[in-house]
């Protein structure tokens, strides 16, 4: 197990900065790295990794400064979204590769893969070569790479993105039981929010090359820092209505309404009311919406609508029917409600 910790670190290309980066991976934790195609999470990797040169900063392994040693020094496991697994080689020949590499000797080895295989329960397919195998067998053979290492942290980079949906489900669940099994630690990249939460003790979420955000994952969901965090947590994505909040009166006044709802303890001026779907509750009187379209998806149902114009969405439990653009009304849970500045920020809810 390993403690990585990120002080002030910086990377410039011609097109993108990331950084400062600034967080701690905690020892034998399993860390998510969440943030849209091309916000600098797998550049964190490679940082870490030692495969790119930082422009300033440190990183650190158990508080000794590593960012000058080279990758073969740093003794870290990589699994990548491709797998990089050797096509002329046996599932066993490929998990050995890097003892065989560095000369282990033979009776180390075999008791490693015997290891190994029992954890990732692939002795079956070991004889075979990648082209026989399925996508979900060749994902275990990648994983018995980085484990046979015996390294000091693995980084998975989407490693499970290429699989069909059912089975990256069940990956899911399987590589949160061997980081357990492993006590190791972790750090696990993905653009799918759904699958990063599942999965992570903590979430770092990376926007424009910046972390805009690290907590648990009830954390960045229940308390987004900013507008641009709510925005890629949540599926649906948060609802956001523009208005101005009056504290002494605790009144939130917004076009989109055709009047105010009441908040507890919003705060003066312009503001930003950020509603979950599933915050909105069906009700015989409320906030009157359109039915644009719905989304029947079995225990709930999407209802795409419009309240003053503005498009929305609602979660509602159960199979729902409604004829496209007619009315309805909607209330918003009152102890679920997210308040941000003009600008994007959460802000403090205060005493009226």
């Amino acid at each position: 197990m390993t403690q990585i910790k990120f002080k002030g670190l910086t990377k410039h290309y011609p097109r993108f900065s990331l950084g400062p980066i600034d967080f701690e991976v905690h020892s034998g934790e399993f860390f998510g790295i969440f943030g849209p195609p091309s916000s600098g999470k797998t550049s964190i990797l490679k940082a870490i990794l030692g495969l790119i040169s930082t422009d300033g900063g440190a990183i650190e392994f158990d508080n000794q400064d590593v960012t000058s040693v080279p990758v073969e020094s740093r003794n870290i496991s990589m699994v990548f979204q491709n797998l990089s697994l050797f096509p002329h080689m046996t599932g066993r020949e490929n998990i050995i590769y890097p003892l065989v590499e560095r000369n282990y000797p033979r009776d180390e080895i075999e008791k490693r893969l015997d290891e190994v295989s029992e954890v990732l329960h692939i002795s079956h397919i070991l004889h075979k070569n990648p082209a026989q195998m399925s996508g979900g067998e060749r994902q275990r053979i990648g994983l018995g790479r980085a484990f046979i290492a015996d390294s000091r942290a693995i980084l998975l980079d989407e490693p499970i993105a290429a699989l069909d949906a059912r089975l990256r489900e069940e990956m899911r669940v399987e590589l949160k039981r061997l980081q357990r099994v492993k006590n190791q630690t972790f750090i696990y990249v993905s653009h799918d929010e759904e699958e990063v939460l599942a999965i992570s003790d903590r979430v770092a979420i990376v926007i424009d090359g910046k972390i805009a955000q690290i907590g648990t994952p009830s954390e960045v969901y229940d308390r987004p820092d900013s507008i641009a965090v709510a925005k890629l947590i949540g599926s649906p994505p948060m609802n956001f209505f523009a208005g101005q909040g009056d504290a002494a009166t605790g009144m939130f006044a917004s076009s989109a309404f055709g009047g105010s709802i009441h908040v507890a303890g919003l705060p003066s001026g312009d503001l930003v009311l950020g509603i979950r779907p599933e915050d909105l509750s069906l009700s015989d009187n409320g906030i009157s919406a359109e039915v644009v379209t719905l989304e029947p998806l079995g225990a709930y149902t999407i209802i795409n609508a419009q309240i003053g114009g503005q498009d929305i969405k609602i979660r509602a439990s159960g199979q729902l029917s409604f004829p496209l653009g007619s009315r309805i009304h909607v209330v918003p849970d009152a102890k679920h409600l997210h308040v941000f500045s003009a600008s994007g920020e959460r802000l403090p809810m205060t005493s009226p």
